[in-house]
C-alpha cells in the first residue's frame, strides 16, 4: 500500500514535466484564426490552348500504374495534344525492348519515329 501511494505521488509530481511552458513573448500569445487568414485573391480561370491534331497521331506507351506515365499523359492533356495511348502489361518485355532497348516507360513515339523514353520536353 505504501509503495502504491509513493508511486502515485511520484506520478503526480512528474506531471509538471509534461506541461507546456508559459508563453513569455506576447507575439506568440493566442492568435485568432481570423487574424491568420489571408485576403481573398481572385484566381484567373483556366483557358485551354488550341487543339493540336496532326494527321498521324503520336503514340505513348505507358503502364497504367506508373506515376511517371501519368505525368506524361497529364502534360499532353494540359497542352491539348491529341495522342494515342498504348497500355503495356507489366510483364511485356519485348515491346519496350524493341522500341528503345530496355524495359522502361513512358515511351513517346512521335510522327517521325522519334523515340523518347522520358519526355521532359512536354513539361517545359
Amino acid at each position: 500500500m505504501k509503495l502504491a501511494i509513493s508511486t502515485f505521488l511520484l506520478a503526480i509530481s512528474s506531471v509538471g514535466a509534461f506541461t507546456a511552458p508559459a508563453v513569455k513573448n506576447p507575439c506568440f500569445a493566442q492568435v485568432s484564426a481570423l487574424a491568420m487568414s489571408s485576403p481573398a485573391v481572385e484566381a484567373e480561370p483556366f483557358t485551354k490552348g488550341p487543339r493540336i491534331i496532326r494527321d498521324e497521331l503520336p503514340i505513348t506507351y505507358v503502364y497504367d500504374h506508373c506515376p511517371f506515365c501519368v505525368r506524361v499523359r497529364l502534360a499532353l492533356g494540359v497542352k491539348n495534344i491529341k495522342h494515342n495511348v498504348q497500355f503495356l502489361a507489366n510483364d511485356d518485355i519485348p515491346t519496350p525492348t524493341k522500341l528503345i532497348g530496355k524495359k522502361i516507360a513512358p515511351i513517346f513515339v512521335s510522327i517521325m519515329q522519334f523515340f523518347l523514353s522520358f519526355p521532359l520536353f512536354l513539361l517545359q
